[in-house]
């Protein structure tokens, strides 16, 4: 069974590198006073074996160490593409200009020297980390607006080209073309229609979310109330297909969330489950509760999900899109933008999947209280 779920944020992760026991608990003790998660290492290769571990999200690094000094191990951490971008403070005892240079030059971002103030240590660190989110934040901005551009040019592009297309068949061989010819061809206008304006919406709804101006009203929700809307709604696509679409959902299961969103999750989840559900199939709405929470799966019996793409399924700047048992059409985004809804209520959202045997997508709002 292949799982993954939305990762909980977490606190950063300092790597302290020195081969002097002494030196390590000052920081430590330093550093324990603000909210970070401290690993150590006492000596080079040791410091390259973490990291490749945990892949912390700041260095303090020791220069002048037994087997591997500290510039060895920075020159080392910056040829690895994994890793050249942790930020790297050298704490040295070596003040020479010539030492500080080479430092720099290496890929260091600052350079503190023996003894060292307290609180400007403590500054340091935290302009650092502050600086390599700014830079992450950028760059996933990036990512994300190239990603929305790519969908309007690519798939809505495409999706107006094709019913373009149809009804430039039609215009051309009206006089020639049978009842039955015709009806196919206003099926197929029909059904790309539709898929184009779900992607329209998705993509409108996913637009709204980043520039936080999507509208947020939490609720008591019966689960079992919009289990069965999304049911009645998707009932006849379903029965199109032969899929047994159902709710084993208790009525007294509550949620205190955004109707709308989770809404729009289910059915994004059901539609994607009848897409990957060959004919014949059977689809079921199912929950369950817990202390806090309210979990809700939607659980088919398709095609399930190659293991190398699961991971991806959730990142709005990963191309996983996939034609559905009957070539529907699909463009990779509506699990983003469940994953969004879903985090903006409190939640998580993941994957059970076995290739050939079906999956499992579930998602977690809190209980009304």
């Amino acid at each position: 069974m292949n799982k993954t779920n939305a990762k909980k944020s977490k606190q950063p992760v300092i790597l302290i590198v020195d081969d002097v026991p002494r030196n390590i608990q000052v920081l430590g003790a330093l550093l324990n006073k603000l909210d970070f998660e401290l690993a150590v290492a006492m000596n080079g290769q040791q410091a390259l074996d973490t990291v490749s571990k945990i892949k912390p999200d700041l260095i303090l690094l020791d220069v002048m160490m037994p087997v591997m000094d500290g510039h060895e191990v920075c020159r080392r951490l910056k040829k690895n593409e994994e890793t050249k971008d942790i930020p790297i403070i050298f704490i040295t005892a070596k003040s020479e200009s010539e030492d500080i240079i080479t430092g720099f030059e290496l890929g260091a971002v600052d350079y503190i020297t023996k003894p060292f103030i307290g609180s400007e240590l403590i500054a340091r660190v935290k302009t650092h980390l502050a600086l390599k989110t700014t830079k992450e934040t950028l760059q996933e901005e990036v990512v994300t607006k190239n990603k929305f551009f790519s969908i309007i040019s690519h798939d809505l592009r495409g999706s107006f080209g094709i019913i373009l297309s149809f009804v430039q068949l039609i215009q051309e061989n009206r006089e020639y073309l049978s009842p039955d010819e015709l009806n196919e061809l206003l099926d197929d206008i029909g059904k790309t229609s539709k898929n184009t304006l779900n992607l329209l919406e998705n993509l409108l709804e996913w637009a709204r979310s980043q520039t936080g101006r999507i509208n947020y009203n939490p609720e008591e929700l019966k689960v079992h109330d919009l289990s069965s809307n999304i049911i009645q709604s998707l009932q006849e696509i379903a029965s199109n297909k032969e899929i047994q679409l159902t709710s084993d959902v208790n009525m007294d299961y509550e949620a205190f969330a955004d109707k709308n969103m989770v809404l729009l999750v289910i059915r994004n989840l059901v539609s994607n489950a009848i897409k990957f559900t060959p004919k014949k199939g059977n689809i079921k709405i199912n929950c369950s509760e817990d202390d806090n929470f309210i979990k809700v799966a939607v659980t088919d019996s398709g095609i399930g999900i190659e293991n190398d793409k699961i991971e991806n399924l959730f990142k709005i700047d990963m191309k996983v899109s996939t034609l559905g048992t009957e070539n529907e059409q699909g463009n990779g985004l509506g699990l983003v933008l469940c994953k969004e809804f879903v985090e903006h209520n409190g939640g998580e959202i993941g994957i059970d999947s076995k290739l050939n045997k079906g999956t499992t997508v579930w998602f977690t709002l809190p209980k009304t209280c």
